[in-house]
């Protein structure tokens, strides 16, 4: 499974979400892509609306009052062993 990290704190830029589409439309069914952002719009709004047009899971962890940390990966399951596959 390959983990692709992106920072996106500080002023988000409309190529920043540019990048995180993209990236995330990249992604195979083992990858994951870690979103680290500080700005509410896209913690709540963009990324997760992203996640959804892709067919994306999204998982958003709050880490500070001002910090969020966004996964985003294939709607897999867990299989008996630990692997994950596609349902």
């Amino acid at each position: 499974m390959g983990t692709k990290y992106i920072d996106i704190t500080g002023p988000v830029s409309p190529f920043c979400l540019l990048t995180v589409q993209r990236k995330a439309k990249a992604l195979l069914p083992s990858d994951e892509l870690i979103i680290t952002c500080d700005t509410i719009p896209a913690a709540t709004t963009t990324i997760p609306r992203i996640a959804r047009d892709l067919d994306l899971v999204v998982e958003s962890r709050r880490l500070s009052p001002e910090r969020w940390e966004i996964t985003l990966h294939k709607n897999w399951t867990l299989q008996a062993g630990g692997s994950r596959s596609n349902p």
